[in-house]
């Protein structure tokens, strides 16, 4: 198994256009980043997760995450959280993958 081998764990590589902006409304409507308490109410975006939403512009400060709550955390076996401030599922791995590599 290669160092980047499991990254994109939404499948977004094998997704049509429409097949994204499908998988990008369902993490929408199911993830609870309102109810955390360092949301900030009035963001713009919210599946912080998902690849290409990006961090949030208006979140300075990070308070008690609830990612590992959320049912999209668990659908997709995610294993960071904080995507608000720190960048989504895939640029976390390649963060922490990239760090790890010899």
């Amino acid at each position: 198994m290669g160092v980047f081998d499991n990254v994109d764990k939404f499948d977004i590589d094998s997704m049509t256009p429409e097949e994204h902006r499908e998988r990008q409304a369902y993490v929408t409507s199911k993830c609870k980043c309102k109810g955390c308490p360092t949301y900030v109410e009035g963001d713009a975006d919210i599946g912080y997760c998902f690849p290409l939403i990006g961090t949030s512009a208006n979140i300075k400060w990070e308070k008690e995450c609830i990612c590992e709550s959320c049912d999209i955390w668990k659908e997709y076996a995610l294993g960071h959280t904080h995507y608000c401030t720190r960048c989504s599922e895939v640029c976390q791995v390649m963060k922490t993958q990239t760090n790890d590599a010899p």
